[in-house]
């Protein structure tokens, strides 16, 4: 903020937000209450223009304070419950994937974080490059330089769709949404694939280059050097009174502790990406199923490693890095079994185990790498295919085995997402590398 009164305008702004949103669902949890009691009652449509014409037409008696607030913040808050409806509405009927979502709740300070979204009004980057302005608040200053964006707006490269102002750790930040003219560009080595394997142990990453070479990042886990400390300053928030000076204080290491693990994982995270999406025309990685992972650890310190390694953002960051770059990004099949199969010979171990780092090739005796034949597995994965005698491990992903235990594999004639049984007079366990069998 530039002036003394612009904090507390700004948290305004996100309570006004908040107000909207909980004022429009307040009156469709009424509508629905009412059609309940007496289904002759008109329903209430779920839609922006309806519950903004409902609070133009009560703001003056529900909020006369309404004007002290830009009236973007009562569209953001309004503009975010039809979402949550929506989303709502489609999980309940099944059109939408992933867990269920539930009904949207009532917003509090204290659960809710602070934002509001600007779409109108006077919107503008300063020409010095170091202040914007938004609607109602007016100039800000800005930590980071704008020149970017700017010298694109200038030049008429650029438009402004919308500006959040939010609320993280006790800081200020301001995104803004453009549309970029991008130039057409191209990798360095168009015609080059690489592939990357993702763990949370040590090795965050290993790449596998088109040359045949093997780089291996360390992991980006600077919550393992900030947690000691970190519990020692949440030890001493505990210990403070809520309200405090001290707590206060006590809260701001927090924050601070948090930033600098989150902003030293992103760092990583986008080093290796933007390298990779501008050297190699296609670049292939796993589908990772992070939240089976993490339920799958017993530990809480390993469900906690899972999490904090954030390797469910790497793909996402490589498909829009990718799509700028001139290249593509290739997803290989979930039970592709990557570190399994050796890369050399083609040779399945069954029963590999997690804690197994390298283990030995039951086809040709090698030594092999867990994470550097993982990567290069994937590196070569072009699709899977269902004859395992021709293409094995070093061209296709063969489709999912089920292994004996002895280092062999049992070919089936399923598809990679058919169903798969189990040997006669197994226990009929699911193999960690076979697909859920749907209604058997």
């Amino acid at each position: 903020p530039t002036t003394s009164e612009q904090r507390s305008l700004i948290f305004r702004h996100f309570g006004a937000r908040r107000f909207a949103h909980n004022w429009a669902l307040a009156l469709v949890k009424a509508n629905l209450d009412a059609r309940t009691a007496d289904p002759a009652v008109p329903p209430l449509a779920w839609t922006l223009p309806t519950l903004r014409k409902a609070w133009n037409q009560a703001k003056d008696e529900v909020a006369p304070w309404w004007p002290s607030c830009s009236k973007e913040a009562y569209a953001c808050g309004i503009a975010d419950l039809v979402q949550a409806l929506q989303n709502w509405s489609a999980s309940k009927h099944g059109h939408r994937a992933g867990p269920r979502v539930g009904f949207p709740r009532f917003k509090a300070r204290r659960r809710d974080r602070g934002r509001v979204r600007f779409t109108t009004g006077a919107m503008r980057l300063e020409p010095d490059r170091r202040h914007l302005t938004l609607p109602v608040i007016g100039k800000l200053r800005c930590k980071e330089n704008t020149r970017r964006l700017q010298r694109l707006l200038s030049h008429g490269q650029a438009r402004v769709l919308s500006m959040t102002l939010s609320e993280h750790g006790g800081r200020l930040f301001v995104s803004v949404a453009t549309i970029i003219a991008h130039t057409p560009r191209s990798p360095s080595e168009p015609d080059a694939r690489c592939g990357i394997d993702l763990g949370i142990g040590q090795e965050w990453a290993v790449v596998a280059h088109a040359d045949g070479s093997i780089q291996r990042v360390t992991q980006p886990a600077p919550w393992a050097e900030t947690h000691t400390q970190r519990r020692r300053v949440a030890r001493q928030a505990s210990r403070r009174i809520v309200g405090s000076r001290g707590h206060r204080q006590a809260r701001t290491k927090l924050a601070a502790l948090d930033r600098r693990a989150a902003n030293l994982r992103r760092e990583s995270m986008h080093t290796i990406t933007t390298a990779l999406a501008r050297r190699y025309g296609t670049v292939v990685v796993e589908d990772l199923d992070v939240a089976a992972m993490a339920r799958g650890m017993g530990r809480r310190a390993f469900r906690r490693t899972v999490s904090q390694a954030g390797i469910g953002v790497v793909r996402p960051i490589l498909a829009y890095k990718t799509s700028w770059a001139g290249g593509q990004l290739v997803v290989a099949d979930r039970w592709f079994a990557s570190s399994k199969t050796h890369h050399r010979c083609g040779g399945y171990l069954a029963d590999l185990k997690l804690r197994q780092r390298a283990w030995a090739c039951p086809k040709c005796g090698g030594l092999v790498d867990r994470n550097a034949n993982a990567a290069l597995n994937l590196r070569d994965w072009t699709g899977p295919v269902t004859d395992r005698d021709v293409q094995r491990g070093r061209v296709a992903a063969p489709v999912p085995l089920v292994g004996d235990h002895g280092g062999q594999a049992h070919a089936t004639s399923a598809s990679v997402r058919g169903l798969v049984r189990p040997p006669q007079g197994g226990r009929g366990q699911r193999h960690q590398n076979q697909p859920p069998t749907h209604g058997g």
